[in-house]
């Protein structure tokens, strides 16, 4: 058993690990900017409905999201214990995608009840892929630097994948016919392309660092609760990642009505998802930069304030903008976007603070916790923006005049850019700034290094 070490990852590993985040992506696009619309307009579910089944489901989600990153923590295989499930997961999150997106045409209570039964099975699914896949940067290397920047590789693969989807996607539901079939045929083309993504993560992401405190010894669900209860810089990125996920979720889940009826240009809902992933491709080019200039918590403050800033004139502009103008905002939101890559990074500093702190590296369970915000978030964000809809009077078939075009607007870009500025009092006591961190690492290194001279 070997203690953990800063091991810089080959450019096959950094390949692979950003071929996870590309076949996680094939699979949540669909998930997180249609499957509202798939089942208001396709299914004939009312947005209220869809907004109760959004909260649910994603609470039950966050509160079975630490507990799986638990599991992870506990494994002991061959292949390490983040990786293996990466395979393991891959086949009940190809087969609930399907079925989540399928109209068996029951009646108006066997929708709802088969919406929830095939929902939260997928998110249990893809919770455990993705949980997986976020823990492995932590057993690739112990280096803080090569951290950065797999997940900027991770991230920049998330935008490529995401520029494509924004271009194509709706223009192939349209051609398909726009109806429940649509969607279904779509979600299947990529389900199946994000098979041989994961595959290949599994394939070239090999674990290296091991927790020689723990050795073989599985680790109980409530000693890694009760190590991240004592880790006060996870928990205020926990508040922070919630506020965020639910600003980006709010915006999402509702775009598609704001392109389709409050601008009233469809046909360039296409153009403006692109100019947004656009932003967001150049994001893992400038965050290790920044990073090393500014220090992740300044980063992650200036960055959602500007973020906040360009959700604000995206608003103002109003439902008669310039279409040009909207291209240029929605660049900038995806631009500004920054935080939750810098914060993946974060996440790994409190994971190393946490060990420093109470004698416990636990990748898995840190990250758990972690993906219970953003499930959390995305509970809010998913049931916020239908519900404000609902409460506006939106509804399938009714008539859009200026005012629903007004409130539309607002739910889509006002709200968002409001909890996005709330995310940043969170990180105002955040105190684990760059020179923290090298004295925390270089610690821990002694630390590592003399429990496994003890265990020889």
């Amino acid at each position: 058993m070997v203690a953990a070490t800063s091991v810089k990852s080959k450019y096959l590993t950094r390949f692979g690990y950003m071929s996870a985040e590309m076949g996680t992506t094939f699979s949540f696009y669909m998930i997180s900017s249609f499957l509202s619309v798939f089942y208001t307009d396709a299914v004939g579910l009312t947005p209220m409905a869809v907004s109760t089944l959004m909260l649910v489901v994603r609470v039950i989600d966050a509160v079975a999201a630490p507990i799986m990153g638990g599991i992870i923590d506990g494994t002991r295989s061959r292949w390490g214990r983040a990786r293996p499930w990466l395979l393991w997961g891959l086949p009940f999150l190809v087969l609930l995608s399907i079925l989540t997106f399928s109209d068996f045409d029951f009646s108006g209570t066997g929708k709802v009840m088969y919406a929830y039964i095939t929902y939260i099975g997928l998110e249990f699914a893809y919770t455990l892929v993705d949980t997986s896949k976020a823990a492995l940067v932590n057993t690739i290397t112990a280096d803080g630097d090569e951290r950065v920047i797999l997940n900027s590789w991770r991230s920049a693969g998330a935008a490529i994948i995401n520029i494509v989807l924004s271009a194509i996607t709706m223009p192939i539901i349209l051609f398909l016919g726009n109806d429940s079939g649509a969607y279904q045929i779509t979600n299947i083309i990529y389900i199946i392309v994000c098979i041989p993504l994961i595959l290949c993560s599994f394939l070239f992401c090999k674990e290296t660092v091991v927790n020689v405190n723990v050795f073989d010894k599985p680790v109980r669900f409530s000693e890694s609760l009760g190590s991240l209860l004592k880790n006060p810089m996870l928990l205020l990125l926990v508040v922070s990642s919630m506020l965020g996920t639910a600003a980006s979720l709010t915006r999402i889940g509702t775009q598609v009505y704001y392109y389709q009826h409050s601008l009233q240009r469809a046909d360039l809902a296409g153009t403006i998802m692109v100019a947004y992933q656009v932003g967001q491709f150049l994001v893992p080019f400038v965050v290790p930069v920044l990073i090393k200039v500014a220090g992740k918590k300044m980063s992650m403050i200036v960055t959602n304030l500007l973020d906040g800033a360009a959700l604000l004139f995206l608003f103002l502009l109003g439902p008669d903008a310039d279409p040009i103008l909207v291209v240029v905002g929605s660049f900038f939101v995806g631009f500004f976007a920054m935080t939750a890559l810098i914060m993946f990074s974060a996440t790994s500093d409190c994971v190393e603070y946490g060990y420093w702190r109470n004698g416990q590296r636990m990748p898995g369970a840190s990250v758990g916790v972690m993906t219970m915000s953003i499930k959390l978030g995305l509970a809010i964000g998913g049931s916020l923006g239908l519900f404000l809809l609902g409460l506006f009077g939106y509804r399938q078939g009714v008539v859009v005049d200026e005012t629903m075009r007004e409130n539309i607007n607002f739910v889509v870009n006002a709200v968002p850019a409001i909890l996005t500025f709330l995310c940043v009092l969170p990180l105002i006591p955040y105190k684990l700034t760059n020179k923290r961190m090298k004295e925390i690492n270089a610690a821990n290194a002694e630390t590592d290094a003399r429990l496994a001279e003890r265990a020889k």
